[in-house]
């Protein structure tokens, strides 16, 4: 039976919720209640490729990149519970002579995290990735230390050191609107009943700003459609490959079960209105866009051949959340304290979220946080893109540069 009470309700079973749920119980709150419309990881997250990389735009907190790294690798001993996580390295491919450059930037920005990342040859690439043709006069960083894990792994793993830590899990629970008493959050209503809190961690994905309109917040966040394919078995991946990313086309390839998982941006961006879908709808059900996936195909198949014949044996695609300057969200919006919105991760909510899960425990805990708040405030955008035409025009313009934002 769901409870009438609880000190904190965590709304959302994907990472970042099952994240902030581990984080909270860690720090010493109790009382704690997580719920999903869903199972566990039954949104974006288990189709998320879960890159993970030192190289991110997140220039704003060099702690925030080094605890999320450092996290993963010793995900086991910090949480008890094992991820299936790959450190296989990375990739990062220029072609012309402006990314080039920020590339550079960004390996001199980030040499203090990581000393070992270098240039290298196309024909040392080549050695490490025997698929991979990269064109002559390309610049190609290597860096070590990144990898990918298995997404469901991460918040299947959170979720269970949670309980392991008190945290109560109620799945199949819709919450329809937040309740409100004078400036501060006082409860949640759902299909199955109300539930008294006076604090709220949204972390609801693709739904949280249609939840957060119920008590009259406009959240400058919204999904967009991101898509992916994997392949058939190719004979020369290797299970242990670095992940390549090359800026200019926006593609990312990966090894997934000896095939080649491709996924891109810019292609035929597309934000959505939740409202819009009919009720029950979820992530699974949504529409591939089948042109997407013909150009990314063109696209990686210049630097892969293989992937050209190469039978596509899953097509992946998600709904992450994007904010107007690309940057995450994790604060209290204006008029509603003891709210702590999670969202706008980009695509890239795995890789972010211990960091994410850490800094919605340090705001609750009234902790230093990671980052500076301001950074991060819902706040930042005053009346700024405050219609949805103009914020999701502009949501969608980021996504469809996502490799090409420059330091």
């Amino acid at each position: 039976m769901l409870p009438k009470t609880a000190n904190v309700v965590i709304i959302g079973g994907g990472v970042l919720g099952t994240s902030a749920a581990f984080h909270l119980a860690e720090a010493g709150h109790q009382d704690i209640l997580l719920l999903d419309r869903g199972p566990i990881a039954s949104g974006t997250t288990p189709f998320a490729a879960g890159q993970t990389g030192y190289l991110n735009k997140d220039g704003f907190s060099e702690p925030f990149t080094t605890y999320c790294i450092d996290f993963f690798e010793n995900f086991a001993a910090r949480t008890g519970q094992s991820i299936d996580f790959q450190r296989c390295g990375s990739l990062r491919v220029a072609l012309t002579e402006k990314y080039q450059a920020d590339l550079e930037k960004r390996v001199q920005a980030r040499d203090d995290l990581s000393s070992d990342v270098e240039f290298i040859s196309p024909a040392r690439a080549k050695e490490m990735v025997p698929g991979f043709y990269p064109p002559e006069g390309c610049r190609i960083a290597s860096i070590p230390h990144d990898g990918y894990v298995e997404p469901k792994s991460v918040a299947v793993a959170f979720a269970a050191a949670a309980k392991e830590r008190g945290v109560k899990f109620h799945t199949r629970v819709e919450v329809t609107s937040l309740r409100t008493s004078g400036d501060r959050v006082s409860g949640i209503q759902t299909n199955q009943g109300a539930i008294e809190t006076r604090n709220v961690v949204l972390a609801a994905g693709a739904w949280t700003r249609q939840i957060c309109q119920s008590v009259g917040v406009n959240v400058r966040s919204v999904p967009v459609r991101h898509q992916a394919f994997v392949t058939a078995p190719i004979s020369d991946v290797l299970p242990m490959q670095p992940i390549v990313r090359v800026t200019e086309p926006q593609i990312y390839v990966r090894h997934e079960a000896g095939g080649l998982l491709v996924g891109g941006y810019g292609y035929r961006p597309l934000s959505f209105d939740m409202d819009d879908f009919p009720s029950g709808f979820e992530i699974p059900a949504l529409e591939a866009d089948p042109i997407y996936y013909e150009q990314l195909r063109t696209a990686a198949t210049l630097f892969f051949p293989a992937i050209k014949d190469a039978m596509i044996v899953q097509e992946r695609r998600g709904l992450p959340t994007i904010s107007p300057d690309g940057q995450l969200i994790i604060s209290e919006p204006n008029g509603v304290g003891g709210l702590i919105l999670a969202t706008a991760c980009g695509v890239g909510g795995i890789a972010r979220s211990p960091g994410i899960g850490r800094v919605v425990s340090d705001i609750l805990s009234g902790q230093s946080p990671l980052v500076p708040l301001a950074q991060l405030d819902a706040r930042r955008f005053d009346e700024t893109y405050s219609s949805d035409v103009q914020l999701r025009s502009r949501c969608e313009e980021l996504y469809a540069r996502h490799y090409h934002e420059l330091v």
